[in-house]
């Protein structure tokens, strides 16, 4: 049976918000409106009456798509005219972006429904 606590959700969201401001701040828009918009999808999950498992992995899926290989945001270096506070952003980033991985590998471990 899967055990997706909703707080658990509420911590994706939050993530997914705080990694979107800190995208914003570091001078990159349009990696942030990304964020935002996964931020936006998280809450319509946690409104929802019921748990939308679907939508869950869906959401988990285009998240986890933005850290392939391929994709420029797994090396996206934040900018800012401050070198100090440049410093301090992707620093922040890259901690925001394993806590992120670290959140998502636990609900999609906690999606799994086991047959007994």
């Amino acid at each position: 049976m899967q055990k997706i606590e909703k707080w658990r959700m509420e911590e994706l969201a939050l993530i997914l918000e705080q990694l979107a401001d800190l995208l914003k701040r570091g001078d990159n828009c349009e990696w942030a409106n990304v964020f935002f918009h996964f931020h936006h999808e998280s809450r319509e999950i946690i409104s929802s009456k019921e748990l939308d498992l679907n939508h869950v992995k869906n959401l988990l899926m285009n998240i986890k798509n933005c850290f392939s290989s391929m994709n420029s945001f797994k090396n996206l270096v934040l900018w800012h005219e401050n070198e100090e506070e440049k410093m301090r952003l992707n620093q922040y980033s890259h901690k925001t972006k394993v806590h992120l991985l670290k959140i998502m590998t636990d609900i999609e471990d906690r999606s799994v429904e086991y047959l007994s």
